[in-house]
């Protein structure tokens, strides 16, 4: 029996909104959204010989561990300016945490390097390496909570690429019909300087989740909802949903041509329920809205991960 909040939720979910696309990405074959030979680009409308279409686009990025869902309507420079853009934004705010949480990417599970280069953490075969220098301490144990903080700066990052890489990705497993109601959505995302962007967003929040465990979510999962037409509460046209590794996001599609009659009015969040949630209850998975409106680079932002322990074993290094 599900608990009282997350019964509310599943009710707004199925009072509001019906499954438009889904994807659990727990197979080795590849997945193929487009057609091969169609050579015609869905973010800046070009067609080949003008642009190439020569990479691999993954329509989730790769640092989330997508591996199989590909796209072949993302052209070779569009594929490029996102991974410069947006993605590498994203990959800069989680990279901590991909560690600690072995979500393997491109080139493996990613190292953390301090903004100093000294200390670093790696995930070995067995364990998590931390090398840690003395004057770029990471690590504090507190031996009778038996606990280890992990405390580092986050690489530089600007909140709005975040908001708008989650976008892109929306957009990227969107259907060709629903395409038409978010043409400013697209255009939006493409924007090579965010602070000259015709879009003043206030309102980009997205829901965040960290669940504890060994990698709660096994595989990548993308899933978009849209608002049914018999809806009587004040929700947005689309949202998108993303769970990987230890996380979850989840985000409206803003600039929807759909979502012109509720401009001005305060629409609230609901969280989807998960797969987590239905099992283990509302309360056991922590959320927190992240405000991404901004369009200014954050530097030495402070990420804290807490890991507990059983036991410490002291090494003699000496002979190693």
């Amino acid at each position: 029996m599900l608990d009282k909040a997350t019964q509310e939720r599943l009710d707004f979910l199925n009072r509001n909104y019906t499954p438009l696309v889904t994807y659990h990405l727990n197979g080795d074959k590849k997945i193929y959204l487009g057609k091969k030979d169609d050579n015609h680009c869905r973010f800046c409308n070009k067609k080949s010989p003008d642009v190439t279409f020569r990479n691999i686009a993954h329509a989730i990025p790769e640092f989330t561990g997508n591996k199989t869902l590909i796209c072949y309507y993302e052209c070779d420079s569009c594929n490029s300016k996102f991974s410069r853009l947006l993605e590498s934004h994203m990959a800069n705010y989680m990279n901590m945490w991909h560690t600690f949480s072995q979500v393997r990417g491109k080139r493996g599970v990613p190292s953390f390097k301090t903004n100093q280069k000294k200390s670093r953490i790696d995930i070995g075969e067995m364990n998590v390496e931390v090398q840690e220098h003395q004057d770029d301490e990471i690590a504090t144990i507190d031996e009778e909570r038996k606990t280890i903080t992990f405390t580092a700066n986050r690489a530089t990052y600007i909140p709005i690429s975040i908001y708008k890489c989650l976008a892109k990705m929306a957009l990227t497993i969107m259907p060709e019909d629903e395409l038409e109601n978010f043409k400013t959505t697209m255009a939006w995302i493409n924007e090579e300087e965010h602070d000259k962007s015709p879009h003043d967003l206030k309102a980009l929040k997205a829901m965040m989740s960290i669940a504890p465990g060994p990698q709660p979510y096994p595989f990548t999962s993308c899933l978009l909802f849209k608002r049914k037409p018999t809806t009587v509460d004040k929700v947005l046209y689309m949202i998108f949903v993303l769970a990987y590794g230890n996380f979850a996001f989840q985000i409206y599609l803003p600039l929807c041509t759909k979502d012109k009659e509720l401009q001005g009015e305060d629409v609230k969040m609901v969280a989807i329920p998960t797969p987590i949630d239905m099992e283990k209850g509302s309360f056991y998975l922590g959320r927190k809205l992240l405000d991404l409106n901004s369009k200014l680079p954050v530097k030495g932002e402070k990420e804290t991960i807490v890991m507990q322990y059983d036991k410490m074993v002291e090494r003699d290094l000496t002979d190693e």
